[in-house]
């Protein structure tokens, strides 16, 4: 059984939450874990206060706290980037931590990011990187899942009932593994919503995520990209919502990700733009496969993907090294 750590986990923005959800996962199963997010998203942008709830954003008032748990750490986990003076302050407070890099973007892609862990002036023992589309790019690093802390739950389609469909994407921004949008996802879904083959579920603004989860699991479908060939942290949350998650992961990505789950792979459907009206209408016209799969998605989280699970995969990793 792992030792019990003391953990820091730092971050200039929320990260959507990331290193925040790793912090709460982590004190699940008994270490003393917080996450410090360095600043909000900008407050005249969508994302602010959205992902900053289970951070603590260090003022006068929490200061002592963060000195404090920077002292005692035995890990200290940092994300993405941090500014210079940080990294001094980190190395100047504490010289017996043991020190962890993690990549959460692509390169080169926006919000434009670039390899920082040899620009950090840190001691890491090593680098980790989330594993999903991820490892592709970031070759070098071990991999770490995204975790989602919502109770797993759905709601099953039943005979009779139109298909509920979910699409929320949090941009339009292109890029190679960013890209989470194509014409063709419009076309038909405007298409199948005309036909009265299915409910379309699309937010008009910005939502909390507790919001949008709770609204995808009132569907029976959630859609992530059918872009790129890889996947974002919303198939997991069409699992852990009991939903059949359409993405374009392939065989590479999914393999990744199966490392967290015993080698069995999640079960997506996969699409592309040029066959996702094809995939919807199936699922529209057959109330039976529909709910099959989604029962295969709510079982898939509950086995493998369960807070406590993924809370693992990190100290394995904080043990290897």
């Amino acid at each position: 059984m792992s030792r019990k750590y003391k953990i820091v986990h730092i971050s200039q923005t929320p990260l959507v939450a990331a290193p925040s959800k790793i912090a709460i996962a982590q004190r699940m199963i008994g270490h003393d874990a917080i996450a410090i997010a360095l600043n909000d998203y900008p407050n005249n942008g969508p994302l602010f206060g959205k992902f900053i709830e289970d951070y603590i954003v260090e003022d006068e008032f929490t200061k002592s706290l963060v000195d404090n748990a920077i002292q005692s750490a035995d890990i200290i986990h940092i994300h993405n980037d941090i500014p210079p003076a940080w990294a001094e302050r980190l190395l100047h407070a504490n010289q017996t931590a043991k020190f962890f890099y993690q990549v959460h973007s692509p390169l080169r892609e926006g919000p434009l990011y670039l390899p920082r862990q040899t620009d950090i002036k840190l001691p890491f023992s090593a680098s980790f990187v989330v594993g999903q589309f991820q490892p592709r790019i970031h070759n070098e690093h071990i991999f770490v899942p995204n975790i989602i802390h919502d109770i797993p739950k759905g709601t099953i389609r039943k005979k009779g009932e139109k298909l509920r469909v979910i699409f929320s994407p949090t941009h339009l921004r292109p890029g190679r593994w960013n890209n989470k949008y194509v014409a063709e996802l419009d076309s038909a879904m405007n298409s199948l919503v005309s036909l009265g083959k299915i409910e379309a579920v699309i937010p008009n603004k910005p939502v909390s995520p507790k919001t949008l989860m709770t609204m995808r699991k009132t569907c029976h479908v959630t859609i992530d990209e059918i872009a790129t060939g890889g996947f974002h942290q919303v198939s997991i949350e069409g699992l852990a919502a009991g939903n059949v998650t359409i993405n374009r992961a392939d065989y590479f990505c999914k393999a990744v990700f199966s490392s967290f789950s015993e080698g069995v792979p999640p079960p997506f459907v996969y699409a592309t733009g040029e066959s996702i009206a094809d995939r919807l209408e199936e699922l529209a016209n057959d109330w039976e496969k529909t709910a099959e799969i989604q029962e295969s998605s709510l079982n898939y989280f509950k086995s493998y993907l369960t807070p406590e699970k993924m809370a693992k995969v990190f100290d394995n990793a904080y043990e290897t090294f």
